[in-house]
């Protein structure tokens, strides 16, 4: 999930702002069959731009795992995320009601009717899924050969596919965005164009086209306003952490206030782990690292939080909830933390592997591909 795009990351919850499950004239309708789905709550959400989740309306699932939700019809494009527990589809209200249909077990593949941009956004974020899996397959096959004893020209081979892979996804969102009639999807497109805010012909030329494409909504306004916000034409610093070289140091407070450095973990394995109380991804993938912990704390591994909160309270209510006992840091800054940029961190959740020796050998392992490298190294 980018660090640009908060419509994937979704976060603090506002209000409550229920509506009817009665379809209405003026209304948004979200009708869903998902079978085999537990009888649960489900929400409608609506996502905003400067990292907001508000809830429009909510209704128990019926036994079919049917449901029913709707709100008012805003007169601009926008994005609502269907929550179902842990699980959730993504919606835009171009028609007045959207239909879902999906299994439980494989929700992903759901299918879409009455909403050609709910139709435009799947298509576009099941792109995004499929690149995010062939980049975490290739840092694997760079890990395998990295351990190699001679490796050089192999790896100049995966460099190069790397680097061919990341152009062409590139390519691929900048089109999208250039070229969709939906707002939401053009935002979330561009904001997934890798070093989004280094390449300023794009950026330049693609927002100036919003005003064209879309008028005076509301969310051509947002955005940018949170581009300037990042520094607009200013360089965005690069990551400081590459695979197979130290770990830039650092100093932070924990929750107590006791100082905590990256040095005082040398000799072990430590995964950094950059979170939020306010990211759902992050909630989600909580229980696995607990796991992982829990599995692997006792031989020679540890686990060293830093949240981009900047609320303590519910930074400390999410540690507690979700059952976090390795130790927590933040500067309570958000974004705007110092390690974030020291990281380059782009997204959240994310992580940092590092070996006792002090070096960086795994980025963003996540569920069980952290929990097999792990078992691959303390075997």
């Amino acid at each position: 999930m980018k660090r640009y795009s908060p419509f994937i990351i979704g976060c603090a919850f506002l209000g409550l702002s229920s509506c009817s499950n009665s379809p209405k004239v003026d209304s948004f309708n979200v009708q869903g069959t998902i079978k085999d789905m537990p009888k649960t709550m489900v929400y409608l959400e609506e996502i905003g731009l400067n990292n907001e989740l508000k809830i429009t309306d909510s209704a128990e699932s019926g036994s079919n795992g049917g449901f029913k939700l709707s709100c008012t019809k805003d007169k601009e494009q926008k994005m609502y995320r269907v929550k179902m527990g842990t699980k959730f589809i993504l919606v835009l209200n171009d028609e007045p009601t959207v239909k879902l249909k999906a299994d439980w077990d494989n929700i992903e593949q759901y299918s879409v009717a009455g909403s050609p941009g709910s139709s435009s956004l799947k298509k576009l974020v099941n792109q995004m899924y499929a690149y995010d899996k062939m980049f975490e397959a290739l840092h694997m096959s760079v890990d395998s050969i990295n351990a190699s004893p001679k490796h050089d020209s192999l790896l100049t081979v995966a460099q190069s596919e790397y680097d061919n892979r990341m152009n062409e996804m590139r390519s691929y969102m900048k089109q999208y965005a250039d070229t969709t009639k939906f707002l939401p999807v053009a935002v979330l497109a561009a904001l997934r164009v890798e070093d989004l805010l280094n390449d300023q012909t794009f950026l330049d030329k693609f927002t100036s086209s919003l005003d064209k494409r879309f008028g005076n909504q509301t969310l051509v306004a947002d955005f940018k306003k949170l581009i300037n916000s990042f520094g607009g034409s200013t360089k965005v610093k690069s990551s400081s952490v590459k695979l197979h070289t130290p770990a830039p140091e650092f100093n932070i407070k924990d929750f107590n206030g006791q100082s905590v450095t990256l040095s005082k973990y040398k000799g072990k394995y430590v995964l950094i782990d950059f979170w939020a109380s306010w990211c759902p991804p992050c909630r989600e993938e909580n229980p696995n690292v607990v796991a992982v912990y829990n599995t692997f704390k006792d031989k020679n591994f540890d686990i060293l939080g830093i949240s981009l909160d900047d609320d303590k309270d519910k930074w400390k209510n999410a540690i507690k909830e979700d059952q976090i006992t390795w130790t927590q840091t933040s500067e309570l800054k958000g974004w705007k933390s110092s390690i974030v940029d020291l990281y380059g961190i782009e997204s959240i959740p994310s992580n940092v592997l590092i070996d006792p020796s002090g070096n960086v050998i795994g980025i963003n392992l996540m569920g069980d591909e952290l929990k097999a490298r792990l078992e691959e190294l303390l075997k």
